[in-house]
């Protein structure tokens, strides 16, 4: 009889193997895109952060096009550049003067195109330093939230914080300064993973002698109610 039992669960195990095995975490999640597009507004929506003196130099801040993205990125927020005739030894100051607001528009492509597919964020920083026509120390620091997070109607998630500043050369040099961020996207938790096929196997061998034993049991009672 233990034999049979064996040969019994045996059966049960090889039936579980029968099908195609399905590998634990064999899914790939989706790649998640979106568009983003940061604009200076408020105080700077001209785009400029005029200095101390209003017929003084200024810092103009750069309000590209809508930019296309795919999963975590870094980002630019912005490109400063210094425009001063002021001489070196009489700068342009940014003591009172130099805040600034920037808007991001934050859109989830697989959202679609209704409101709720597109998110609003706003940062504020304050500039300060010299600069002149022939150098410049522009210092930054960020005020207000630094980092975001949204959850969009599709689940993704984003998080967006405020990662980097690069500080603008005279007016005269060729590359701009920066402010960065970096947007950091989280899909949404998809199905639990499917066992693998080891565990799949114990898990009906168990079932099988746990059936099987139950079955032998009631045999015995029923041959000692007939006896």
């Amino acid at each position: 009889m233990k034999r049979s039992l064996v040969v019994i669960a045996s059966a049960v195990g090889l039936m579980c193997l029968g099908g195609t095995p399905v590998w634990a975490g064999q899914m790939s999640t989706p790649d998640v895109q979106w568009t983003y597009n940061f604009t200076p507004s408020g105080p700077t929506s001209s785009g400029f952060v005029q200095a101390d003196n209003p017929q003084g130099g200024s810092v103009s801040l750069t309000n590209e096009p809508t930019k296309f993205a795919t999963n975590s990125s870094d980002v630019v927020v912005t490109n400063l550049r210094v425009s001063s005739t002021a001489p070196a030894t009489s700068p342009d100051t940014l003591n009172t003067a130099g805040n600034y607001q920037v808007t991001l528009q934050l859109h989830d492509i697989a959202s679609g195109t209704g409101a709720n597919a597109t998110d609003t964020m706003t940062f504020t920083g304050k500039l300060g330093g010299s600069f002149s026509q022939s150098n410049s120390n522009v210092t930054n620091t960020f005020t207000g939230t630094q980092s975001y997070t949204w959850t969009a109607p599709s689940g993704n998630q984003y998080t967006v914080t405020l990662v980097g500043y690069t500080p603008p050369g005279p007016p005269t040099a060729t590359h701009a300064g920066s402010i960065s961020a970096y947007v950091q996207v989280t899909p949404p938790v998809g199905p639990a993973s499917v066992p693998e096929p080891s565990t799949l196997v114990l898990s009906c061998l168990g079932l099988g002698f746990a059936g099987l034993a139950s079955w032998r049991k009631r045999r015995r009672s029923l041959a000692a109610m007939l006896a």
